[in-house]
C-alpha cells in the first residue's frame, strides 16, 4: 500500500526534482536492467507505466538491489512487473548516460505466466518501430538500436 502511494506521489513530480531525489537514494550511480522481447512479427514487447505521467510506454525492467546479479534482477523485474516470466538469451549491450547510469539490456523471451497489472505496470503490448506508442525520445533510439541489432536473428 505505501509503495503504491509513494509511486502516485512520484509521478506528479516534475523530472528534474526525480532526478534530485534518485540521486539522494543511491548516491553512487544507478544501474538498470531491460528486457528486450520480441514477437514472431518482430515487434518489441513494451509496458506502460503508471507512475510516468509524460511517455508512460518503455521496457520492462529496473534498478538493481544491492548484490544482486543482474541476470537475476531482470527476471524479478519483469516478473513483479508483468507476473510473466522470462528466459534470458543474452546480454546485447551495456550502456551509460549522463555520470551515474549504466543500463544493460537482455534479449529474453516469455516462458510462461500471465500478464497482471501491478503497481508500476498497468499494460503491456507489442509494437513495431514504425508504431511505437508514447515513448521517451531517447527509449526511441534506444529499442531502434536494439532492434537492428538483432532483426537478423529474428529472421
Amino acid at each position: 500500500m505505501m509503495k503504491k502511494i509513494l509511486l502516485k506521489i512520484w509521478r506528479v513530480l516534475p523530472a528534474w526534482l526525480q532526478n534530485i531525489l534518485s540521486r539522494m537514494i543511491r548516491p553512487l550511480f544507478q544501474v538498470f536492467v531491460a528486457a528486450v522481447i520480441f514477437d514472431e512479427d518482430k515487434n518489441i514487447f513494451l509496458v506502460k507505466s503508471t507512475y510516468q505521467r509524460f511517455n508512460p510506454w518503455g521496457l520492462p525492467g529496473g534498478g538493481l538491489e544491492y548484490g544482486e546479479h543482474p541476470e537475476e534482477a531482470v527476471i524479478r523485474e519483469v516478473w513483479e512487473e508483468t507476473g510473466l516470466s522470462i528466459g534470458i538469451e543474452k546480454l546485447l549491450l551495456v550502456n551509460s548516460w549522463l555520470p551515474d547510469r549504466v543500463g544493460l539490456y537482455y534479449l529474453c523471451s516469455i516462458t510462461g505466466g500471465t500478464f497482471g497489472p501491478s503497481d508500476e505496470v498497468s499494460d503491456f503490448d507489442y509494437f513495431s518501430l514504425s508504431n511505437l506508442p508514447d515513448v521517451k525520445p531517447i527509449d526511441i533510439k534506444m529499442i531502434k538500436r536494439l532492434h537492428g541489432m538483432v532483426a537478423h536473428e529474428l529472421a
